[in-house]
């Protein structure tokens, strides 16, 4: 970073870290923040950026650097190639000897985890079998040090084959009450809920096919849902000309709120935390929209 032109950089190794970094870099007049790690390093830069830290108005473009164990954010929004590759594009960008990135808007998610709590900022929320996905991948996979979407993609395999496999498997449905965009209550058991401003996750899958126009998309299948093996590579490719049925247990909608009450863990970006229904029900909102540049 110290050879970029104009270039400030800070290194940080936790949440509290990424902050005092970020205040310091905007304090010094920072117009362009490139972000050299994973998806829980960019959740730790937006959960600033527009948590406490959002008094400062919209935040600077963003070019993320998929250098983290899971890079989900990077690839849907562009980013191509190793970090020293993205680095060197960068650098020719503002020494004018290329062409400039390519500008994506996303929007972020708003995660407040009860109403006492501060809230969090991310790209990817997701419960039930999500969440037991990721520990999976930590557990078991992450001290592989695959990198990339290597790993990621052995633990969404495990989740897939879980599915498949409901009777031998450790997912566990997840008791829900939740409510959309402020319609009636539902009561149920679901295998996974996930909500997200990307367009692709993991393996390029785009797993939902609402037709609202609102900004976040919401998937969710419930415990034993029917057709299963037939309805997965539907759910996972986004088929909107012949998505799985509701009838079966598969919902998809475009949403712009979701307040859940669940005793269990969720995870916004990779990062684990805990939902408890004694503290109130979660709330998941658009938080901002935010402005990442990739270089091809």
């Amino acid at each position: 970073m110290g050879r970029l032109p104009g270039a400030v950089y800070r290194e940080a190794v936790c949440p509290a870290e990424t902050a005092l970094g970020i205040q310091e870099l905007l304090a010094s007049g920072a117009e362009l923040l490139a972000i050299n790690g994973g998806d829980g390093t960019l959740q730790a830069v937006l959960t600033y950026l527009l948590g406490r830290g959002g008094r400062l108005g919209k935040p600077p473009p963003l070019v993320v650097i998929a250098g983290g164990t899971t890079n989900m954010t990077a690839v849907d929004v562009g980013a191509r190639g190793a970090p020293q590759q993205a680095l060197r594009a960068l650098g020719a960008w503002l020494a004018g000897a290329r062409d400039g990135p390519r500008r994506t808007e996303r929007p972020v998610l708003r995660v407040v985890p009860a109403p006492a709590r501060p809230p969090l900022y991310g790209m990817f929320f997701g419960a039930g079998a999500i969440h037991t996905g990721v520990e999976y991948f930590h557990h078991r996979i992450a001290a592989w040090r695959t990198g990339g979407t290597i790993g990621p993609g052995l633990a969404c395999a495990r989740l897939l084959l879980a599915l498949a496999r409901p009777a031998q498997s450790r997912v566990q449905p997840a008791r829900l009450r939740l409510r959309l965009d402020g319609r009636a209550t539902q009561v149920g058991d679901y295998l996974l809920i996930l909500v997200s401003g990307l367009e692709r996750l993991l393996l390029g899958s785009k797993p939902y096919w609402g037709v609202e126009s609102a900004p976040l998309h919401y998937t969710a299948i419930r415990h034993r849902p029917g057709r299963l093996l037939r309805s997965l590579p539907a759910m996972f490719r986004g088929d909107a000309g012949a998505p799985p049925r509701e009838q079966d247990g598969y919902f998809s909608h475009n949403i712009n709120t979701l307040v859940l009450e669940f005793d269990g863990g969720f995870v916004l970006d990779g990062e684990r935390y805990q939902a408890e229904r004694s503290q109130g029900p979660l709330h998941l909102s658009q938080g901002g929209q935010v402005t990442f540049l990739s270089f091809q």
